[in-house]
């Protein structure tokens, strides 16, 4: 549902005048780039969500951001040409550092088609339509009044616009800035975004009314502490919180409608046709297409499973109503077949495990009485559903990229899509690229966000279609010199990781738990701690007391827990559990 002002307008332009500006774009661009006067700028803009933004790890910091696709390929084009980039870099707490540095990187980690322009999507919350959401606005006018992540990467592009902004809106008062300036510099806008238009049912976490988490609760009751169980067993009850995210019903609900996502689409494109005062001979726009979320590292498949559970109990086995990707000791040839379960499904079972449960009670998150446990396995029929929507989402990507003459078509998604599955592999030195958590060699930690080499990797494929496309030569990331330093390889090949070394927090430092000590013995094996399941429920604890609707229900006097008290930011109560 797309509010009325979303439609777009119409241009009635001769296909040989769309032809004749597309060139013109492509000729004012080079004269830009390498040549006898290096007169002329670049300004990069990026709107997006995580990828754009940096992420890695479930964290934004300088460290990660560094070393992300977009930095590398504006490290790359800034050697050809001179560029105006800036980051709006984190410190290692996730605190904006130089605040005042008006940034051109405007990715926010999070981010859908619609929050591009400060909308809320109505499916996700549980609403009857989408509505404007200040959440999704900067409306801080100094530092110190920052609310949330958005403040934090768009400002002060609010100041200078005079009036809180959207990402969509920042990019436009950078455009209009420059075209004010008539100082004959050119942009180059990276536009990466509609990944999180089916993150959340791929990945089985967020959105409200209720929100979903793919933890086993039944299964982990005993072990988390009485506070955690209680605010989630409430929580489930009062239909404020949902355990079963891989229902076919909540996958559909999470998903953006197709013809939702192109007519934002649309509109956020006529918003750049229509209001950018630069002339559209001096913006070239790369739209970049969206891989499939839901074969991701992130989502164990049956081999991961067995791979990572025999590790502590030998015996461990997949229940026969879990499709596996492949038989035991048999090559993977399709790489989208089979079930699939969460990080977060495995990192309990694999705790549980560890703790002295048995296979069969661990497998009971999988399966019950013969029957599978719908809720927490994406069924591969499933899997499929949402890859048919991320192709749905693709096509609209293409046809407006044809729509709109100055607007390039990066087909990154079948890129990656391929490359990780093997179809068209990517080796670096002995090791082959990957969807495997870890293993691969692709992924950060949370299975989600690309490593260091990941990151190099789709910098290469927009540098190789820049340079076609505009006829230029910017260099390539090296990727040997990129995986010798990446802390997300697997170098002693036992499955695990050493990660990076900044210090963690919030679901960060539940993945922390999940890396190697030793990565130069394959003896040597991730080992939770002894208070893991402590520590655990007071992450996830941290985690929900910053929902709305669980600081609601934690402030209502009908909660069991009828004196709740806060030390830092973890409820604690000093009354007698019911």
């Amino acid at each position: 549902m797309i509010p009325n002002h979303h439609k777009s307008g119409c241009r009635h332009e001769s296909v040989f005048f769309i032809h004749c500006l597309a060139l013109s774009v492509v000729i004012a661009l080079f004269s830009a780039l390498p040549g006898p006067s290096f007169a002329a700028e670049v300004q990069v803009i990026a709107l997006g969500d995580s990828l754009t933004q940096g992420t890695m790890d479930t964290t934004d910091n300088y460290q990660n951001t560094l070393n992300a696709y977009l930095q590398k390929t504006a490290e790359s084009l800034s050697t050809i040409v001179p560029l105006r980039f800036s980051q709006p870099l984190f410190g290692l707490r996730e605190h904006r550092l130089r605040p005042f540095l008006t940034p051109t990187n405007l990715g926010v980690d999070g981010s859908d088609i619609f929050s591009l322009e400060g909308i809320e999507y109505y499916k996700r919350v549980g609403a009857e339509a989408s509505y404007p959401n200040d959440a999704y606005l900067c409306d801080s006018s100094l530092p110190y009044q920052f609310q949330n992540i958005y403040d934090k990467v768009l400002f002060p592009l609010n100041r200078i616009a005079g009036k809180p902004v959207s990402q969509i809106d920042a990019a436009l008062t950078l455009l209009n800035q420059q075209a004010t300036a008539q100082d004959g510099s050119f942009a180059l806008v990276f536009l990466w975004i509609g990944n999180n238009d089916t993150s959340l049912a791929a990945l089985g976490i967020g959105g409200s009314n209720p929100s979903y988490l793919p933890f086993p609760l039944s299964a982990i009751s005993a072990e988390i502490t009485p506070v955690l169980r209680t605010l989630l067993e409430t929580g489930q009850a009062q239909g404020v919180l949902n355990f079963e995210p891989y229902t076919l019903a909540a996958i559909q609900r999470n998903l953006t409608e197709v013809t939702d996502f192109t007519g934002q689409l649309n509109h956020i494109l006529e918003r750049l046709y229509q209001e950018n005062s630069l002339p559209q001979a001096q913006t070239a726009i790369m739209l970049l297409t969206l891989p499939y979320y839901s074969v991701i590292g992130y989502l164990f498949d049956s081999e991961d499973l067995e791979f990572y559970l025999r590790q502590v109990n030998p015996a461990y086995t997949v229940p026969p109503t879990f499709q596996r990707v492949t038989q035991p000791g048999s090559p993977i040839t399709d790489p989208f077949s089979g079930d699939r379960v969460s990080f977060f499904t495995f990192a309990c079972m694999y705790a549980l495990l560890q703790s002295g449960y048995s296979v069969d009670y661990v497998n009971a998150i999988l399966e019950k009485d013969g029957i599978q446990q719908d809720g927490q396995v994406m069924s591969e029929a499933e899997q499929h559903y949402i890859m048919s929507r991320v192709d749905s989402f693709n096509l609209a990507l293409k046809t407006a990229s044809q729509a709109f003459s100055n607007v390039y078509l990066a087909d990154v998604g079948t890129y990656l899509n391929n490359t990780l599955s093997g179809i068209e592999p990517v080796a670096i030195g002995d090791r082959v690229l990957s969807r495997k958590w870890s293993r691969g060699n692709t992924f950060s930690l949370d299975g989600v966000h690309p490593s260091y080499t990941g990151q190099a990797l789709i910098a290469n494929y927009l540098l190789n279609e820049m340079n076609r496309i505009f006829l230029v030569n910017a260099p390539l990331i090296n990727l040997e010199q990129t995986l010798a330093t990446d802390p997300y390889i697997d170098r002693d090949g036992d499955g695990w990781v050493a990660g990076p070394a900044y210090p963690p927090s919030g679901l960060t430092e539940l993945l922390f738990m999940f890396t190697d000590p030793d990565d130069t013995d394959p003896s040597i094996r991730a080992v939770l701690p002894e208070n893991f399941w402590v520590r655990m429920s007071n992450i996830l604890l941290r985690e929900l007391v910053g929902k709305p609707a669980v600081k609601q229900m934690l402030d209502s006097p009908s909660y069991p827990l009828h004196e709740v008290k806060y030390f830092r930011g973890v409820p604690e109560t000093r009354v007698e559990l019911p």
